[in-house]
């Protein structure tokens, strides 16, 4: 408890200090003040570039979404399902836009963060290849899609760029996100 605790706490300073000062400046013993923590015990959760992904890793975190993920692997309605995700889609996004538009942006200043852009994209890759196993497994994949490209489509469609085009781009409201991904979702991938 106590552990998660502080492990939050460390996370709190890092998107703090992420967002106030920038990735770059962003410094291993300013996290550690921040959080009321030795820097060796900051070093100790990782570098920066493995907090920043552990930032934007649903999984890593407690609260809603973690609690939206439990309720995704329990729905037994396939549609329900790719509703859960287009709203867990559209809670991470929503809230983590600055880690997002860090990590778009970082890239040039700092190499390594696109490292940690291709490890969420590889999660993000591995959770919709596993929706697509329970779309075959219950029958409902449109029967002239394959697999692979199913995946794929949701890939693309339920990006972070999609999202970033919609709704900071184009005026839509997250929720009007969300109701048009799980809705195109749907008309995309699903048997009837």
């Amino acid at each position: 408890m106590q552990a998660e605790q502080t492990r939050e706490r460390i996370l709190a300073a890092a998107r703090e200090q992420f967002r106030s000062v920038g990735y770059a400046a962003t410094r291993l013993d300013a996290i550690a003040s921040a959080a009321q923590v030795s820097p060796k015990t900051v070093e100790a959760y990782g570098s920066k570039r493995g907090i920043l992904a552990a930032l934007v890793d649903p999984l890593a975190v407690a609260g809603p979404p973690r609690e939206l993920i439990d309720r995704i692997r329990v729905a037994d309605d396939p549609r329900e399902r790719i509703r859960l995700v287009a709203e867990l889609c559209r809670r991470v996004y929503q809230a983590w836009t600055p880690e997002f538009e860090l990590l778009r942006e970082a890239g040039s200043v700092a190499p390594e963060i696109m490292a940690v852009a291709s490890q969420i994209d590889g999660r993000r890759r591995d959770n919709q290849a596993r929706l697509v196993g329970y779309l075959v497994e219950r029958g409902c994949l449109k029967p002239d899609l394959a697999p692979g490209e199913a995946v794929a489509i949701i890939w693309a469609l339920s990006s972070y760029d999609m999202y970033r085009g919609l709704v900071l781009s184009q005026g839509w409201t997250p929720e009007r996100y969300q109701a048009w991904l799980a809705d195109t979702l749907i008309a995309s991938v699903l048997n009837g």
